[in-house]
């Protein structure tokens, strides 16, 4: 869905416009896999398997691969570029850094 977007965004060139496919994408997807019941915002639930997709999609709307904001149109080319010739999971953590937790009295967590 990345590469998806950000061929999108190049070929297209309008940012918000990708972004709101975006947003439809996952409306979408969450209305066919998502079990919900009427009248009761807390009662919708995914799938296991998609449970961490609408994070990667919060995380993949604010990347500078779709953001252009305080990059120029190089770093911007640049980091779309080695996203798209990166494999899938050098690309997800391109995306969503992972975060680890360090302590000051013993090894990293």
């Amino acid at each position: 869905m990345a590469r998806i977007a950000v061929n999108r965004n190049e070929t297209d060139n309008d940012g918000p416009d990708v972004l709101r496919w975006l947003d439809r994408m996952l409306i979408r997807l969450c209305q066919k896999f998502g079990d919900f019941q009427k009248e009761d915002a807390n009662s919708f639930k995914f799938p296991d398997n998609f449970t961490l997709y609408p994070q990667f999609m919060f995380h993949l709307r604010r990347s500078m691969f779709l953001q252009v904001f305080n990059n120029s149109p190089d770093e911007t080319a640049y980091y779309r570029h080695k996203l798209m010739k990166e494999d899938v999971s050098n690309s997800m953590i391109m995306i969503q850094p992972y975060l680890y937790s360090y302590s000051f009295n013993g090894p990293p967590e």
